[in-house]
């Protein structure tokens, strides 16, 4: 009896072992699947602005071609809208390189805001990371392509969660925490 009584335990044992490791297998599937969640809204968010760019830039043209009669004027106007959009082009290439950047050097300064005020979301953390180089609001704003009255609100959030007084400055407590 004793021996069948072990083995009985023993086993549920072993099958409570498998069920956690199985939870906790499902535990970090669902963490990763959020992760990926939340990638797949930012690639949707980016092709979404991107392609309002460009129906913004088809309507430029349309409405240059039928308002223009003269030939030059048109190819004066064709070569302005060029130039806008070669500007546009340079200033993405130049914010994509510099999110680059700010990743890889950012990476052990998100670890510690994310141990020390684990309230935070990413785009609190980010907004963290670019002050932390000293960026103004205009720079944030034109960086995460929001409006200064959203960057703002966030550091208003960020002060609140993690609860600096009004006399010091965010941007500089920010920096000590390295």
């Amino acid at each position: 009896m004793l021996v069948i009584n072990g083995y009985l335990i023993w086993s549920f044992l072993q099958h409570r072992s498998k069920i956690r490791r199985v939870e906790d297998e499902n535990k970090a599937l669902g963490e990763q699947l959020a992760v990926k969640e939340e990638e797949v809204k930012t690639l949707m968010a980016d092709n979404s602005m991107r392609l309002a760019f460009k129906e913004e830039w088809l309507t430029k043209l349309k409405n240059e071609i039928l308002t223009t009669a003269d030939a030059n004027e048109l190819r004066q106007s064709l070569n302005s809208l060029i130039a806008q959009l070669r500007l546009q082009i340079d200033t993405e290439n130049k914010l994509a390189g510099l999110q680059g950047k700010i990743d890889i050097n950012n990476i052990s300064f998100d670890t510690k805001l994310q141990e020390l005020y684990p309230d935070l979301t990413k785009g609190e953390r980010e907004v963290c990371a670019l002050l932390r180089l000293n960026l103004s609001i205009k720079e944030i704003m034109t960086i995460r392509n929001v409006s200064s009255d959203s960057v703002k609100s966030m550091r208003r959030r960020i002060r609140k969660k993690m609860q600096i007084p009004s006399e010091v400055e965010l941007e500089k407590f920010i920096q000590e925490l390295t």
